[in-house]
């Protein structure tokens, strides 16, 4: 019965998702930044819906089941930590406190995190980089089992990875996706991924640029704009590289943190992935096929249609936000007319109006992003390439330089 009604709940928010692509939508931009800003929600009233009896049911069957996962022969003590009383669980990492609620999605809550590791090498880490810890905790009534089934396979795969170069006194490679640190079970049998706090999400940094922007020509700087993107595309690329596919790139899916001491560096890490798949993205940052598939209310039996160039078509949409601050088709004659705006996506290669200031190549690249064809997209080995041949940022220039004599 547990399981039936945790299943039904995530069913139920995909339907809504598919719902929201297609019906119309008053008023449409509103709406559509909301959705867009999904990751950073306001916060909602907790509704479970499930009793007593079925949450000590699901507590016990997460229990079990996280006992296993942490048994793991190749990547359960890389991943799946516990905390608390050493005494009454295996390996304790030292102690978890979850603190203050901040924002809400679909399926879980972000906490902000207090951690006192039983390593203190850790804890003198944390100290000294200035470490803040995120919980994203998983609503009341979620079986890890079905969460299971959403965790893309590299999510593992890179932390064995770098657990592996730890042991051996290795360097980790430069990450430009989110830190997903761990996984644990919380007391209450709720299921958690530990995360490491950044600044802030991209879409928040855009609309407050943009209140602060007098002059018509989007939130960043050419050459600020150039740099986020050149930073997301690493990310995307290194997500790429570890088989794992985003299904829900966007600007409030990538976080942003000032770099220091200096404080004119943008780091962004693209995030929200640990648990893609299943996912089946947002509006209109979703390729055209995928928007065809939520029409047809067939995108379960398509999953094919989420791919890499999938990811490359989203890229596209989240770097218009960055060139001009606004959300796909915000000022589009049909903005109040979803349908016919999404029929017009599908079978008129519609796209959004990209401004004159915008530089030619990076018109290039939008319109690459952009192809109807999914084969006919660009990689994110390509992307990357053609910023590097094209940009004249000095950030960049120096990146393809360390490249070149490290490969030399």
């Amino acid at each position: 019965m547990a399981a039936s009604a945790s299943k039904s709940a995530y069913v139920t928010a995909l339907e809504a998702e598919e719902d929201q692509a297609t019906s119309s939508c008053l008023p449409f931009v509103t709406a559509q930044i909301e959705l867009s800003k999904r990751h950073w929600s306001e916060m909602a009233e907790p509704s479970d819906g499930i009793s007593m009896e079925e949450e000590a049911a699901i507590k016990l069957e997460n229990q079990e089941l996280f006992k296993t996962l942490e048994n793991h022969p190749e990547w359960g003590e890389s991943f799946f930590y516990n905390f608390g009383d050493q005494s009454k669980v295996l390996r304790s990492m030292g102690s978890l406190e979850v603190g203050e609620k901040f924002a809400e999605g679909a399926q879980a809550e972000l906490f902000h995190a207090e951690v006192q590791w039983s390593d203190p090498k850790s804890n003198e880490w944390d100290e000294e980089n200035g470490t803040k810890w995120v919980a994203k905790v998983f609503k009341k009534g979620t079986l890890v089992q079905h969460l299971q089934q959403q965790w893309p396979k590299g999510l593992f795969q890179y932390k064995t990875k770098d657990f592996e170069n730890t042991k051996l006194g290795k360097p980790l490679d430069d990450r430009h996706f989110s830190d997903v640190h761990c996984a644990t079970l919380l007391e209450d049998g709720r299921f958690a991924f530990l995360m490491v706090k950044e600044d802030e999400d991209l879409r928040t940094l855009i609309d407050r640029k943009m209140k602060e922007s007098d002059h018509g020509c989007g939130p960043f700087s050419k050459e600020r704009g150039e740099e986020i993107m050149y930073r997301v595309a690493q990310g995307m690329n290194q997500l790429h590289s570890y088989g794992i596919v985003h299904r829900d790139l966007k600007a409030s899916n990538v976080l942003v943190k000032t770099s220091r001491p200096r404080g004119d560096c943008l780091i962004c890490y693209v995030a929200d992935f640990e648990s893609s798949v299943g996912v089946v993205g947002t509006g209109f940052w979703r390729a055209p096929e995928i928007l065809q598939a939520c029409r047809e209310r067939n995108v379960n039996n398509r999953p094919d249609y989420f791919s890499k160039s999938a990811d490359a078509y989203s890229y596209g949409m989240t770097y218009y936000e960055v060139l001009t601050g606004r959300v796909p088709f915000q000022d589009h004659p049909l903005s109040e007319q979803c349908s016919l705006l999404t029929n017009l996506v599908i079978n008129q290669h519609l796209r959004p109006e990209v401004p004159q200031y915008v530089e030619e190549w990076a018109r290039q690249l939008l319109e690459w992003c952009w192809q109807s064809d999914p084969d006919a997209r660009p990689s994110f080995e390509e992307i990357l390439s053609f910023i590097e041949a094209n940009s004249e940022v000095e950030f960049i220039k120096e990146e393809v330089a360390e490249r070149i004599v490290v490969a030399g």
